[in-house]
Formats: structure tokens, sequence, C-alpha cells
């Protein structure tokens, strides 16, 4: 079953397993395309040394799930 990404907007096959734990997981998996994901992973690794983000204080972890959404476009209202 095929998905239209929230990032892109492609019809992409969707991801073969949820790339983060729980809720936020499964919604990556069921909207976001491998190809946007990887995207994702090559700017997280650009927050986090531009911003000097320690992952081990939990307002670091936020702040990155936060600009995760906003990247992937999952916030956006989806079309029904």
């Amino acid at each position: 079953m095929a998905i239209q990404c929230a990032r892109c907007g492609r019809t992409a096959d969707p991801l073969s397993t949820p790339p983060v734990p729980g809720a936020t997981g499964a919604e990556i998996q069921q909207r976001v395309c491998g190809e946007c994901w990887q995207a994702w992973l090559a700017m997280q690794v650009i927050l986090i040394n531009e911003h000097r983000l320690a992952l081990v204080d939990p307002r670091a972890r936020t702040l990155l799930a936060a600009e995760m959404r906003v990247f992937l476009g999952l916030d956006r209202a989806t079309a029904t």
C-alpha cells in the first residue's frame, strides 16, 4: 500500500518499519517516504551540531522532535 508523503507530496512505499518508537514512529511510517526520512536524518545531524544539542537533555530532545515534525510536514492538515 502506497502513502502520500506529508513532506514532498509524492506517492511512495511506506517505510518498512517505524523509524522511532511509539505513536510518532507509526505516524512517520504512515506519512513520510524513505527519501524524506533520510533527508531528516541528515538535517538532524546539522541541527545537533549547529545548536550543540546534548541529547541527554530532555529539552534538546523536545526541540529536536518539534523540528522533526516541522521538517517532515507532520503538523500540516492531512487531505481527506
